[in-house]
């Protein structure tokens, strides 16, 4: 029982700290909801914008799955796609194309990510939508990678 207890724990402490950005930004204040998704990296996952700008997608899906259940692994990847959404809308908010698109992008990965190599069955209800995401990168050019994990998530779980 304890992986259920933590696994349930991270579900409710990413769903308070999504639920005050979306606050956040709801009450007209971006920039503190850019804050709380600052502050929320450091809480849910123990890093810092300092720690992840080095990274590449690999290296961040690693720092979130190792040694992770499949389960947790699926919930911390679409945790931080859910922060890196609520980013892009806070940066949309302020008139920031060139920040938000990076942070939908970003977003999109990491929920395809979790929805094609974990099970989608039970995903938390913080869980970015991927048409929602799509909106928001239109005009935007996806990388192959990206248009190939899209068609990964299109053919559905167990698609060869």
């Amino acid at each position: 029982m304890p992986e259920r207890d933590y696994l349930l724990r991270l579900i409710e402490q990413a769903a308070q700290v999504l639920a005050g950005i979306v606050w956040e930004r709801e009450q007209g204040r971006p920039e503190v909801a850019v804050q709380g998704v600052i502050h929320g990296m450091e809480q849910l996952f123990g890093l810092s914008v300092e720690d992840l700008a080095p990274l590449d997608i690999d290296q961040i899906l690693g720092q979130l799955t190792r040694e992770e259940s499949p389960e947790n692994a699926r919930d911390k990847c679409l945790a931080f796609a859910a922060l890196n959404e609520q980013a892009g809308l806070a940066f949309l908010e302020r008139d920031l194309p060139a920040l938000s698109q990076p942070a939908f992008a970003l977003a999109l990965v990491f929920t395809l990510l979790a929805l094609t190599a974990y099970p989608r069955a039970g995903a938390p209800a913080f869980a970015p939508r991927v048409d929602a995401l799509l909106f928001q990168l239109e005009g935007f050019e996806l990388p192959a990678s990206t248009a190939a994990l899209l068609e990964a998530y299109r053919r559905g779980p167990g698609a060869a």
